[in-house]
């Protein structure tokens, strides 16, 4: 691995040039330690004073560069000439490097707000890592073996989230790291989301809420870490996203934080902002911000994992065609929920007691009939079936949401393979499922002649 470090031979850049050191060194690569001398400012009509600054900038870089190499480290040097952010960012690029690494003083005035630093502007850009070093003391600790690095992972279920936990992969594998996973939870998104309705509290969550989340957590963990030896930490989400995290930061005393970065540009970073930059503008211990690795960078594709697979139906001969095929997407040990989506019930005068009775009448009869479907030799091969029935006025809405109650690993339904024309009078239950999941669906289509 190479690791790219920029230095201005300041306080704060010698903690970032050790962190660097200390990262290499134990995943066994190469660092490169680079300064860039900006010559913005200096007379440059003065030759001699010229050749004196990159006389003096070359050997403060070899003395730098020994020390590092006294940490473990194989260090090369580049002294360059030009603005530092663009300086590394060709240094990455050329020498194929994995992170970045880069210190920060932590706290800007509004007038760098706005221009930017030399840190922000490289996890803006950099298509690789970036590491904002702030301290090197917890991974000085961390590298003698006295202590496991605390990180916090900002997780959200997207690919960029997903990049930050393949990261944190990488990093556990070269010391022991306590893993912290925080996810930012709104109340109301999270209530239509799951199709929960109890009543929420201002500042928490409701209990049945909490635990579908840590369980998606968990099993995301178990498929990226390999373990599910992590602390979840479940946030409320009714502020901006980057002060929460770094609350929860503060409260599990991180030592990292690693965000997902989406490299917005612009109008579109201006208007939906950007939580790594609010993260990094706060966080008072290092930050790395995790882009999206390019096509050439990105690993092999794996094999999912079938664990549980919903399947909606209608009753009807085409609603049942699925159902053999959810099984057989499973291994053992797999579960399938077939649920059946029923209209509400009209009041017509009826007294609450008497609804609720025939809704229960309805659901018992509805779910005897969902048995039935079971195939034979479900029990034989080890998958185990849930039944479902909702009352729902919205069959695609009532899927998803089930989906994601369940946990489901796939959506696995029928439907009928409508001319474009169609589709725009009746509309496509599958469809609307398809459009509105953030579940895989598995659709088995029937066309009409």
């Amino acid at each position: 691995m190479t690791t790219v470090c920029g230095t201005d031979f300041s306080i704060h850049a010698a903690e970032a040039a050790t962190v660097a050191a200390i990262l290499t060194a134990r995943a066994g690569g190469t660092l490169t330690l680079v300064h860039a001398c900006d010559s913005a400012g200096i007379d440059t009509r003065s030759p001699d004073a010229v050749a004196a600054l990159e006389e003096r900038g070359r050997a403060q870089l070899n003395a730098e560069a020994e020390r590092l190499r006294k940490l473990g480290a194989t260090v090369r040097t580049r002294h360059l000439s030009g603005s530092p952010s663009s300086v590394l960012l060709d240094v990455a690029a050329e020498s194929k490097a994995r992170l970045m690494v880069v210190s920060s003083l932590g706290h800007f005035p509004p007038s760098r707000w706005l221009v930017g630093s030399v840190a922000e502007r490289l996890a803006q850009n950099s298509t690789i890592p970036t590491l904002v070093a702030r301290g090197d003391k917890p991974f000085t600790a961390w590298a003698a073996g006295k202590r496991a690095l605390r990180v916090l992972v900002g997780y959200d279920f997207s690919s960029s989230a997903d990049a930050a936990l393949k990261w944190v992969d990488t990093l556990k594998q070269t010391g022991r790291c306590r893993i912290t996973v925080a996810y930012l939870a709104w109340a109301p998104e999270e209530s239509w989301r799951l199709g929960v309705r109890d009543d929420w509290a201002i500042t928490a969550n409701a209990a049945e809420i909490t635990k579908y989340i840590k369980r998606d957590l968990m099993e995301r963990c178990r498929d990226i870490l390999g373990t599910t030896n992590v602390q979840i930490r479940i946030g409320d989400g009714w502020g901006p996203a980057g002060p929460e995290l770094v609350a929860l930061a503060k409260a599990e005393s991180a030592d990292l934080i690693v965000v997902g970065t989406n490299q917005r540009r612009g109008l579109e970073r201006l208007w939906l902002g950007s939580v790594s930059r609010a993260v990094l503008h706060r966080a008072p211990v290092s930050v790395a911000c995790i882009p999206l690795p390019a096509a050439e960078d990105s690993p092999a594709p794996t094999i999912p994992e079938v664990r549980r697979v919903l399947v909606p139906t209608d009753f009807s001969t085409l609603g049942n065609q699925a159902i053999p095929y959810a099984y057989a997407a499973l291994r053992r040990g797999g579960e399938v929920c077939l649920m059946h989506v029923a209209p509400p019930l009209a009041r017509r005068g009826l007294e609450s007691e008497q609804l609720e009775s025939q809704r229960a009448a309805r659901e018992s009869s509805l779910s005897a009939r969902l048995r039935q479907l079971i195939p034979p030799q479900a029990k034989a091969l080890g998958l185990r079936t849930h039944v479902q029935v909702v009352d729902h006025a919205n069959p695609a809405t009532a899927i998803c949401q089930a989906a994601e109650r369940f946990g489901a690993s796939l959506i696995c339904m029928s439907s009928r393979g409508r001319s474009r024309v169609a589709k725009a009078l009746l509309g496509s239950v599958a469809q609307a499922v398809m459009t509105g999941s953030r579940r895989p669906v598995l659709i088995l289509r029937d066309y009409e002649s």
